[in-house]
């Protein structure tokens, strides 16, 4: 999922040593000392160098033994939780963070930010009502972090509550003042199909900015919506020129090869959006690229069959 508690980051900055030699440096530093006399922390530093290069059994074990030494750590708990979900441990991530929530701490944060890291897992595993009530929770107890509210807009547009998905942004905006915020304010909106409303915001944006893809895309979408079809139809066109001047090929901008299906599947170029949205989905494009393919494929499908009934009743 595209939503990664943003703790992970805070954590790294926060344990690696002052040095420029890289995480392989780090680590051989760390087992020296670890030889000396081992502590949790010691174990903690070294797993989050493995991870950072991507030997996630090496972090698991270091966090395990972390985790021995130090049972009561969050900390260790949240990092250990997330290397076995890389693992493709999701049920035994999901287990850990369940008891570590049980532990009694004075940092309602740390419960918070491991209850993010649970409803990641548990939206994973399309539990998402769940993991609704664990994204709620911990914006409850913390306020100000951008990313969950993001992910609680993500899990409301699953559960297909646009009402609580747009109070919920709305919130977002008015504690954090986040712009990111307010763009996913008006994907939900469109969802919601309130394109009159949304034209204004939009409007504003393609004024300022100076790419303007996503917004003429945003904006065809509204005018679609408002049965507007030429003027969305040069709106997309115009977005597919600017993103032809930006785009490599073979391109791995997740974010742009999205761009460009959503672009071709808004003018109802269903092969071309299948071929873009399976490069953005290899490219590490979120999980909802997934549900677009599947559901251009289904239609393909149909189409498909639909050209071949015709044709067999022209044999007959």
């Amino acid at each position: 999922m595209r939503w990664v508690c943003a703790i992970g980051t805070a954590l790294l900055s926060a344990l690696r040593v002052m040095a420029h030699e890289g995480p392989e440096h780090e680590i051989e530093e760390l087992t020296e000392l670890i030889a000396k006399g081992e502590t949790a922390n010691l174990f903690l530093q070294r797993a989050i160098e493995y991870r950072v290069l991507g030997k996630n059994i090496e972090a698991a074990a270091d966090l395990e033994q972390a985790d021995r030494l130090d049972p009561a750590s969050l900390l260790i708990q949240h990092e250990l939780g997330r290397v076995y979900f890389l693992l493709g441990k999701t049920n035994e991530a999901i287990d850990l963070l369940s008891h570590a929530l049980k532990i009694k701490t004075e940092q309602p944060t740390e419960l918070a930010a491991l209850r993010v890291l649970r409803a990641e897992f548990l939206g994973a595993r399309s539990e998402n009502k769940k993991a609704l009530e664990d994204c709620e929770a911990a914006i409850h107890a913390q306020l100000s972090n951008v990313e969950w509210y993001l992910l609680r807009s993500a899990l409301q547009s699953r559960l297909k509550q646009p009402t609580e998905r747009i109070a919920g942004l709305e919130q977002g905006i008015k504690e954090t003042g986040a712009g990111i915020l307010e763009t996913e304010l008006v994907e939900a909106m469109l969802d919601d199909h309130q394109f009159q409303a949304t034209l204004p915001h939009i409007e504003r944006e393609l004024h300022s900015s100076r790419i303007k893809s996503s917004w003429l895309i945003r904006r065809a979408r509204a005018r679609l919506g408002l049965g507007e079809k030429q003027a969305a139809k040069a709106d997309l066109e115009n977005a597919l020129k600017e993103i032809a001047t930006r785009i490599t090929s073979p391109s791995t901008d997740a974010n742009l090869l999205t761009e460009k299906a959503q672009a071709h599947e808004l003018l109802g170029e269903k092969m071309e959006a299948r071929l873009y949205y399976e490069q953005a989905r290899d490219a590490g494009a979120e999980d909802w690229v997934k549900d677009k393919i599947k559901a251009l494929n289904k239609a393909l499908k149909a189409d498909e069959e639909g050209n071949e009934k015709p044709a067999e009743k022209d044999k007959k």
